[in-house]
């Protein structure tokens, strides 16, 4: 007998539909599995065996062979133990094969037949709506991950439970599967049948609930924002870097720190989360695909709410920053998507990983080819560097002398390229902090809440101006007022600008008008964005 089921693989962000074959052979014993699979699905057959002989199923003493197809579609990732169990199941007469095509089935299994977590559960969710199959099966720990999607969801705790699968799919269609206390799981009257086993008094009280269980109790989960843990109230002086900080938010610009050690670079940039608008919708929704697909959302934390700020070590390879590996798992510029990509100690990054970042920062987006294909990845990030002036860091600091020859001092700002720093739109000196600025008790800086509700109104003007890709600089120079066109026209001759350093310059013009609410850049405005694209020198 040949039965089919369905599951799905992940690469990137795109699902790909794969189907099941199991076939039951006459023949010595043996269990074949073919389709491309790698090494963690390849490795699923004996788990899968162990698993099925814990669950108390029957083991077929024959020859097997599943098949996963297409046979071209490279499968990676444990997430395909679950579909094999079943459809073996299937074909040997263990579960019914009525239905099967309204299931797809995605998990892990363990020696003992408890299933694990698998990574990919939430695109595959939204990528099910508006097909046939309209169940997913997935285990207990991806459920509230997988209820953001519009698929209706099952949630399993143990590979025996695939017996009662018909009956699980009829309590989904009720509205009688919920959540319980701490986010634990029922089903049914009885705990027996419970995917997390309460009692049964916990359970009957949930099932009242009825509908209202099923809508706000399936989505129901352990969110909590972690909150921030840098406010611009922590930070005394750097009025440049505040306001220059203000600006990156209100503009969605990039920005690169230059200063001495301790200055209060690294929290700067850490405060600038607490200043971006919140996540919308949409924003949100491709967040926690891409974190979801990483394998990075938790039973504890199954919804991001709060913009990503990543900040990876500056030993990090090219395929950590790009994304890459088997399996494919995204890059640290596609985990800090509509977030804050941090690099500090931007020159100590190995060259190949620094100019990688060329394609993001232009076009928000990253193509990876390799040999078993390509896959395009999102990149939409802002980008905080920061760096020191010199290898030992006190160039131009006045009060410690630097100790670098000039010869260590071209070497080390060479490994920032023209293009790369073309593609930065503001680079800000940080000076050092004087002591008496810490013992001044009654000038407190000011609060991100206060700078947060500027930077939202400057996106709201954004917003309805339209998108920052459309504005052209025919589009900006039309905006510039008189004088502002003759000083546009003179830093443009006498910085040597290229066309790109030139739109950013009007970009972040643009920016400083908004916040000063007014409708043409002005020269003020344009003179002001000159004084944050500085070289990279003291």
């Amino acid at each position: 007998m040949i039965a089919k089921v369905y599951s799905c693989t992940i690469l990137g962000l795109q699902v790909s539909a794969v189907e099941v074959e199991a076939g039951v052979y006459g023949g010595l014993p043996e269990f074949l599995l073919v389709g491309l699979p790698d090494a963690a699905v390849r490795e699923s057959r004996e788990r899968v065996r162990a698993a099925l002989v814990s669950s108390g199923y029957r083991w077929p003493a024959r020859r097997l062979i599943v098949n996963l197809a297409p046979a071209d579609l490279r499968k990676e990732g444990g997430g395909l133990d679950l579909a094999v169990a079943a459809g073996i199941l299937t074909a040997t007469e263990q579960l019914g094969q009525d239905g099967m095509e309204e299931y797809v089935f995605m998990g892990e299994l363990s020696l003992d037949g408890s299933l694990r977590p698998t990574r990919g559960v939430l695109p595959a969710a939204l990528s099910l709506a508006g097909v046939t199959r309209r169940f997913l099966v997935v285990p207990e720990e991806n459920y509230a991950e997988a209820c953001r999607g519009t698929v209706q969801v099952i949630p399993l705790a143990h590979l025996s439970q695939l017996r009662e699968l018909t009956a699980r799919k009829k309590a989904v269609e009720s509205g009688i599967l919920g959540a319980g206390p701490a986010g634990k799981l029922f089903f049914g009257r009885d705990k027996a049948e419970g995917a997390c086993g309460q009692e049964k008094d916990e359970a009957g009280d949930k099932e009242k609930e009825g509908a209202r269980g099923r809508k706000e109790g399936r989505i129901k989960s352990a969110e909590k924002s972690a909150g921030f843990t840098a406010d611009l109230t922590m930070v005394r002086g750097q009025l440049q870097a505040r306001r220059a900080l203000e600006l990156a938010a209100a503009g969605n610009l990039s920005l690169m720190l230059l200063g001495p050690p301790g200055c209060g670079k690294s929290l700067l940039a850490r405060c600038l989360p607490s200043i971006l608008p919140p996540l919308d919708q949409e924003e949100a929704l491709m967040v926690n695909r891409i974190y979801s697909s990483a394998g990075l959302l938790t039973p504890d934390k199954p919804w991001i709410s709060e913009r990503p700020f990543r900040s990876p070590h500056c030993g990090i390879t090219k395929a950590g920053l790009l994304g890459g590996g088997q399996p494919f798992l995204p890059g640290e510029i596609s985990l800090a998507q509509h977030g804050v990509l941090y690099l500090d100690e931007l020159p100590e990054l190995d060259k190949n990983v620094l100019e990688s970042l060329r394609q993001p920062l232009e076009e928000g987006r990253i193509t990876l080819r390799r040999a078993w294909g390509s896959v395009t990845m999102p990149a939409s990030f802002q980008l905080v560097a920061s760096a020191n002036p010199c290898p030992c860091g006190f160039y131009g600091d006045g009060r410690v002398e630097c100790r670098c020859s000039d010869f260590q001092l071209r070497r080390y700002r060479a490994r920032l390229s023209g293009p790369l720093l073309d593609r930065l739109d503001m680079i800000v000196h940080v000076p050092r902090l004087g002591p008496e600025l810490f013992q001044d008790r009654e000038a407190l800086p000011e609060t991100s809440a206060a700078v947060a509700a500027r930077v939202a109104r400057v996106r709201q003007i954004q917003k309805a101006r339209g998108p920052k890709a459309a504005l052209t600089i025919k589009d900006l120079q039309d905006q510039l007022a008189g004088p502002a066109k003759k000083l546009a026209a003179l830093a443009y001759e006498e910085r040597l600008m290229t066309a790109r350093g030139y739109y950013r310059l009007l970009l972040l013009s643009r920016t400083v008008s908004d916040l000063a609410e007014e409708e043409k850049i002005s020269q003020a405005s344009l003179a002001e964005a000159l004084q944050y694209r500085q070289e990279f020198q003291s």
